[in-house]
């Protein structure tokens, strides 16, 4: 898209102030935002240093407008990546605590664990708390579980339900600035019997315990500490905001209010702050601090409000579809509490000579499609009308949109079984990240400190695991029915990993007990290889000899640039692009932090690249999967994804499957709610329950058991009603609409896919 539109053009002429705006999904709202921050990259009159600040909430944005911006500004004539920074909110809360952690109560030392991490703690303390107060939560049982189903979920589902709910209430709890002790002096004020928050506080305290042990903090902890640096250290502050003079935010909708506070405080006075999003594709809202409500509010009170409202991705009729989707939920829901849901405006198809034009518009391409069929049935549906679909549209796009990850699973098979290609990337997660960064991160340590024999092992390790994987497995993992000796070659009885980890171990070993590095790798009349050599195989000689060349290179290499050197070790250890495109990200990191930190040496550089090893910048974008994902690379190919998962992506022609009552609940009468269980009583949402208890005890709306599972339903309701808007819109050409029984054969269609059939036989098809 060469020339904007006159809505963008309106985005792109700001100067100045608070700028809220509302974009429709399709409407170049990426194109839209990184111009004006290449824009004003040029055009602002930065000082030295300063930067335009791109804020985004969602991991995989960070390359996307970084690669663009870069475009942009070398078009100008410009350095790239000088005069702007994009990051996540969480790498900036990270950077803000790192700056003052005494002000956080932390020591300097403190680092982040990540979800899997944080996830395994919270899993021991929740486990250690249930074994010795199960009797505090069993009172919320349904009494009609039989003796057989009760020992199930004394055993099994209500240990995994504390956990969950726990998890939930500290997430909210540090969105409220809310200590453990602090709700606990709360409960011990109240004194009424508030089990669930009882439960939950003490949790919570097990937890922070346990990260406090370890120096330790989660993500939502980054977040609540960022805040109170910057309200307690105005000089801090007032550096900050002198760095960042333009505050520029994408998918403002997920935004949280202390998250909002955050930037807010970083705006300052002069308010430079620009907020986009689509309050209509706000999906992860439920048990979430997020709350899409803070965006249209401002947007009602900035100083300037445009819309991006125009959008050539889709055909004219699907659009219409979607747009009767907003005015069915405003107008004609039958739940008045669900009416919120969607606002406008509504989506409008591009201009006579727009250079993204929409699709032609063809009324038939879309479909409705019910009956009694259970998940295999619907799925094999679906995959006989892609097989024949897929053979004539060989440069076609196309996606199975399924609303849980296992329908996904099953879909795959199916297609495998039929011999239709697909693709099922968006599905799955990976250790890449942590792999590649830690492989790397050894290196760069050993040369910060080449005295030390411990971290000579420890690159020993990384450079013979990765002579293993190039020359047995071509860079894919082991597979345990595979076997090879010490000297690569196959044997029979020891498999290929255990044997592997073992002449691994054991040279390593070795290495880490050389008492001068130097008589190893630059001997002057002693050597330490000659020393050892008797006790030594051929083979082990041999990678012993191999390993001290590279060691050499690997020294010549240090007094690079780190990006540079960065780039080289990648080079030197990885040859998939997949790898070595996460090491060209290492290296920007790492290259910005040595930009902003000059006094820094490769010590200090070691430290910031086992942060990323340790997946601890997870939030920096890299290696996020949905990151390098592009629909266009698979033409010809399913593309199978969870229907979250395929926010902000687009196909040609797109499935969604599954759009019964249970995934996709009005809540009216009879409608069934995946986030409550069967075993609890009064059909009562536990996790809603918690949270309500805790916002009573400070100083929120008295608590009355079950209101807040009715405001949960409402709010699940309204999600899935805006799921159901995403998964449409992620529509250029054609569309098909498929719902099912389910599991139990017990669901029917659900009420908005009833209704939208309706509104298309009676308004839309021909």
């Amino acid at each position: 898209m060469a020339e904007p539109r006159p809505q963008q053009k309106e985005v792109l002429g700001y100067e100045g102030g608070t700028m809220g705006v509302a974009a429709v999904p399709g409407s170049g709202k990426t194109w839209t935002l990184t111009r004006l921050a290449a824009r004003l990259v040029a055009e602002a009159d930065l000082e030295a240093r300063q930067e335009v600040l791109v804020v985004t909430l969602v991991n995989s944005s960070v390359d996307n407008f970084s690669s663009r911006i870069d475009q942009l500004v070398e078009q100008k004539g410009m350095l790239p990546d000088v005069g702007y920074r994009v990051c996540t909110l969480h790498t900036l809360a990270h950077e803000i605590v790192r700056a003052r952690p005494d002000l956080a109560g932390l020591s300097e030392d403190f680092h982040v664990v990540d979800d899997r991490q944080s996830s395994d703690i919270l899993r021991d303390v929740a486990e250690s708390w249930y074994q010795s107060n199960q009797s505090k939560i069993t009172g919320y049982l349904t009494g009609d579980i039989s003796d057989y189903k009760r020992k199930e979920v004394l055993s099994e589902k209500l240990p995994r339900q504390v956990r969950r709910v726990a998890q939930n209430a500290i997430k909210h709890a540090k969105s409220s600035g809310l200590s453990p002790e602090a709700l606990r002096g709360y409960l011990q004020d109240r004194g009424a019997e508030m089990p669930l928050a009882e439960m939950a506080q003490s949790i919570y305290q097990g937890y922070q315990q346990a990260l406090n042990v370890q120096s330790a903090v989660d993500y939502d902890d980054l977040i609540r500490h960022a805040l109170q640096v910057l309200q307690a250290d105005e000089k801090l502050l007032s550096r900050l905001q002198h760095q960042w003079p333009y505050v520029l935010e994408d998918e403002a909708q997920d935004s949280s209010r202390i998250q909002q506070q955050i930037l807010q405080r970083l705006a300052g006075s002069q308010a430079n702050w620009v907020r986009v999003g689509d309050p209509n594709q706000a999906i992860y809202e439920s048990f979430t601090t997020a709350d899409p409500n803070l965006l249209r509010e401002f947007v009602g009170k900035a100083g300037q409000s445009p819309e991006l409202a125009q959008s050539g991705r889709s055909q004219p009729s699907i659009i219409k579809l979607a747009n009767r989707t907003i005015w069915w939920s405003q107008e004609k829901h039958p739940n008045e509490e669900v009416r919120g849901a969607l606002t406008g405006p509504l989506i409008r198809t591009t201009s006579e000579g727009d250079p993204q034009p929409n699709p032609p518009d063809r009324p038939g391409r879309i479909a409705f499609v019910s009956g009694e069929f259970t998940e295999e049935e619907e799925t094999r549906k679906v995959a006989a009308a892609l097989g024949p679909w897929l053979e004539a549209n060989p440069e076609k796009t196309c996606a199975m949109l399924v609303p849980v990850r296992g329908m996904g699973v099953d879909a795959a098979s199916r297609l495998e079984e039929q011999g239709i290609p697909y693709t099922d990337s968006l599905l799955k997660t990976t250790s890449q990240t942590r792999e590649a960064a830690q492989r790397i991160e050894r290196v760069v340590e050993y040369l910060a400190k080449p005295t030390s024999p411990a971290r000579l092992a420890r690159c020993y390790v990384q450079w013979r695991s990765s002579q293993v994987e190039a020359n047995g497995s071509r860079n894919k993992r082991f597979s345990e029915d595979e076997s090879f000796s010490a000297d690569g070659s196959f044997s029979e009885g020891k498999s290929k990993v255990e044997a592997a980890k073992a002449e691994i171990r054991e040279t390593s070993r070795l290495v880490s007990q050389i008492g001068r590095p130097e008589e190893y790798i630059w001997p002057q009349g002693r050597s330490w290889l000659s020393e050892v050599e008797a006790g030594l195989t051929n083979e082990q000689l041999s990678r012993l000899e191999a390993f001290r060349e590279k060691v050499r290179y690997w020294l010549e290499l240090s007094g690079l640039p780190i990006g540079q050197l960065i780039m080289a070790l990648g080079r030197d250890f990885f040859s998939d692009p997949d790898r070595l495109a996460l090491v060209q990200k290492f290296s920007g990191l790492l290259r910005r932090a040595s930009n902003y930190n000059p006094e820094w040496g490769l010590p200090r550089l070691s430290d910031e690249l086992e942060v990323i090893a340790e997946n601890e910048r997870r939030f920096e974008g890299v290696g996020s999967g949905e990151a390098d994902f592009d629909p266009e690379d698979h033409k010809g190919e399913v593309t199978i994804s969870t229907m979250h998962g395929a926010k902000g992506l687009e196909w040609d022609r797109v499935h969604m499957m599954g759009v019964n009552d249970y995934h996709f609940p009005a809540a009216v009468a009879g409608d069934k709610f995946l986030p409550e269980k069967w075993f609890y009583r009064d059909g009562l949402n536990l996790q809603a329950e918690t949270l309500a208890q805790i916002d009573a005890l400070t100083g929120g709306d008295p608590y009355q058991e079950g209101e807040a599972t009715t405001e949960a339903r409402q709010e699940y309701a309204r999600e899935r009603i805006r799921l159901f808007y995403v998964c449409v819109t992620r529509a250029r050409e054609e569309l098909m609409i498929t719902t099912n029984i389910g599991r139990f054969e017990d669901n029917r269609p659900a009420l908005i896919f009833e209704e939208m059939r309706k509104i298309y036989d009676e308004h839309i098809a021909e």
